[in-house]
């Protein structure tokens, strides 16, 4: 029994040991405070929008709008990060993405907030988080040694799951009771909390000495990876998740208003609720062993288009039992998570350190991809139905999923 106990103890420990680390701790306890806001702002806008025009179109309009600059920007970002002090970096987008906020909830406050200020600004914001994605990954690896970077990575992983829980509950909250123009001024004022932990970090100058231009970076970049065959797998189907599954996520304030019929504080609560699966999701990831990476990852990509197929085909016809989507949602977040963290950690591991910055910013471009997934699917759910729209990526996922394991048969994925 004591052994047991001390084997439990142990997968603890090592579940949060990349935390013992200050500069990983800050960086952490910061994007915790600050990826709160960004969620439950999403939340909000989300559900103001669908209520101004009571359009799943415009629903996918709005997500476009938000990710699509992440395709234009990302890949400069990571050319960056691999030639300028990280931490830098991520200071000056997160302010600007601050400033962008504030504005939001500037026009909130006086009574000006439309739909086309919305959609202008949402643009911005993507072009000021194109940035913040790459910058954030690849400084894990300044910040932690590299026995440890799954693990931070993991830990990662499961503070933006973490706030996938709490800011969506929070902004359903907010929304249902204060308004949207509180939520958007909580998420500016979130945002301090990870500018100051960036300031207090002890670590030494990151930039790189390269005399060779951007342009030259990204285009050695680009050679990198399609030479890596292990890396191009990886960021392809995480293209595929992220462009095909994602999107998911735009058509939960159509379920809950019309199939589930709650309100905006059941909305909150509903997209949380696939966010517990997926805090679940990340932490069971960083206590896997490096050998069972590339089972994982398959296994999770399968389940998610699996998941999404039942969901929609239960929505058409067994609407009322809410305790079934419910327990769905938690699945399909624990499967999103636990792809995202596995071929995320294979890239850490994969990619050599002069090149991390850029194999990290092409695997966050397929963020981009977001944006036309959510309106391809906002689109699905006008001509037809929510649920056909999930039954139909879910079935796209399902189908290239043979594709995924014929790729990746014969490679083990890490070193």
């Amino acid at each position: 029994m004591e052994k047991d106990v001390s084997i439990g103890g142990n997968k603890f420990k090592q579940m949060f040991s990349s935390l013992t680390y200050g500069n990983f701790r800050l960086l952490w306890l910061g994007g915790i405070i600050s990826s709160t806001g960004d969620f439950l702002e999403i939340v909000a806008l989300n559900w103001l929008v669908y209520e101004m025009t009571n359009s799943a179109l415009y629903l996918g309009l709005f997500n476009l709008a938000r990710s699509l600059p992440v395709l234009f920007f990302t890949l400069i970002a990571g050319a960056m990060a691999d030639k300028y002090e990280r931490r830098k970096l991520m200071i000056y987008s997160q302010s600007v993405a601050m400033i962008l906020s504030g504005f939001l909830a500037a026009l909130a406050f006086s009574g000006n907030l439309t739909v086309f200020p919305i959609l202008t600004i949402g643009v911005l914001q993507g072009i000021a988080n194109s940035f913040n994605l790459p910058i954030r990954q690849s400084l894990i690896s300044d910040l932690v040694p590299k026995e440890k970077i799954m693990n931070a990575v993991a830990l990662n992983g499961t503070s933006l799951t973490l706030t996938l829980v709490i800011g969506p509950a929070l902004g359903g909250l907010i929304v249902g009771t204060l308004g949207v123009k509180y939520a958007l001024l909580f998420n500016t004022l979130s945002f301090i909390a990870v500018i100051l932990a960036l300031f207090a970090m002890q670590i030494p100058s990151m930039a790189q000495k390269h005399e060779k231009t951007i342009t030259q970076n990204l285009k050695e970049g680009a050679v990198y990876i399609m030479n890596h065959e292990i890396i191009f797998t990886v960021i392809l189907f995480s293209f595929i998740m992220v462009a095909i599954g994602l999107p998911y996520t735009t058509l939960l304030p159509v379920f809950a208003k019309d199939y589930f019929h709650l309100n905006a504080s059941g909305y909150g609560y509903l997209f949380a609720v696939a966010g517990i699966g997926a805090l679940f999701g990340s932490l069971f990831s960083g206590i896997r062993s490096k050998e069972k990476i590339k089972a994982a990852m398959i296994c999770s990509f399968i389940g998610f288009g699996v998941l999404l197929v039942l969901f929609g085909a239960s929505a058409l016809f067994f609407s009322g039992y809410l305790i079934l989507f419910i327990m769905m949602l938690v699945m399909i977040g624990f499967s999103f998570a636990t792809f995202n963290v596995t071929n995320n950690t294979i890239l850490q591991l994969q990619a050599d350190d002069a090149y991390r910055g850029r194999v990290l910013s092409t695997l966050f471009l397929g963020f981009g991809l977001t944006s036309i997934g959510s309106f391809v699917i906002g689109w699905i759910a006008e001509m037809f139905s929510a649920p056909v729209a999930y039954i139909l990526i879910g079935s796209t996922l399902l189908l290239l999923s043979l594709f995924l394991i014929y790729h990746t048969r014969e490679h083990q994925m890490h070193t």
